[in-house]
């Protein structure tokens, strides 16, 4: 738990602002997603693959938020709040290329941020997103392919 903590926070805090919510929505539900890994962990039911389980979570949090927001606006009928600005001091490239993911359709740039920016292998993608291995795989060279064209990149 502590190893999650110390180790993956701030790549979950990242996948979660990759998924549209602000700075602190993002801390918010990184704190609840580990809250429940602690809990899980007290209370005997570890789960299998505690980084995985706890990228699910996350995700299945941030997922909550926007139908709650949704809801919201559908019901006062107002504006749709922003996100929080990045953090200025990436380099111009990796800014350009995140862009770019960030333009690309939701499960293509979901496994792109946890293989890249989560370090998950495939198959704990797919745990995380409820597809199987092959699935978030596809999704990956999708998303690959479809930023090499628009970045015109030939190598990788």
């Amino acid at each position: 738990m502590e190893e999650i903590h110390a180790l993956h926070a701030q790549h979950i805090w990242g996948f979660v602002r990759r998924l549209g919510l602000g700075d602190e929505e993002a801390a918010d539900v990184t704190q609840e997603a580990l809250l429940r890994l602690w809990r899980a962990c007290r209370d005997g039911d570890a789960p299998e693959r505690p980084l995985a389980w706890t990228f699910r979570i996350a995700f299945r949090l941030a997922m909550d938020r926007h139908r709650l927001r949704r809801r919201w606006t559908a019901l006062i009928g107002g504006g749709h709040p922003s996100a929080d600005g990045e953090p200025g001091e990436q380099r111009d490239e990796l800014l350009a290329v995140w862009s770019e993911v960030d333009r690309l359709p939701e499960r293509q740039r979901q496994v792109l941020y946890l293989r890249y920016r989560a370090d998950l292998p495939f198959d704990e993608i797919g745990s995380v997103l409820g597809i199987d291995a092959s699935s978030a795989r596809a999704n990956a060279s999708r998303g690959i392919a479809s930023l090499r064209d628009r970045l015109g990149e030939e190598g990788e």
